[in-house]
């Protein structure tokens, strides 16, 4: 079974940060290597 990764607060913020600045989602997404659904959500 696959392990899921944790993330820190603040390496979560950056990527909010990101997503709320107005950058598309594939942006960020693809940069961390992260589903879309997870910064959307």
């Amino acid at each position: 079974m696959a392990k899921h990764r944790t993330h820190s607060i603040e390496f979560k913020r950056q990527v909010a940060q990101h997503y709320l600045a107005g950058e598309p989602l594939h942006g960020p997404a693809k940069r961390h290597d992260l589903s879309r659904n997870l910064i959307r959500g």
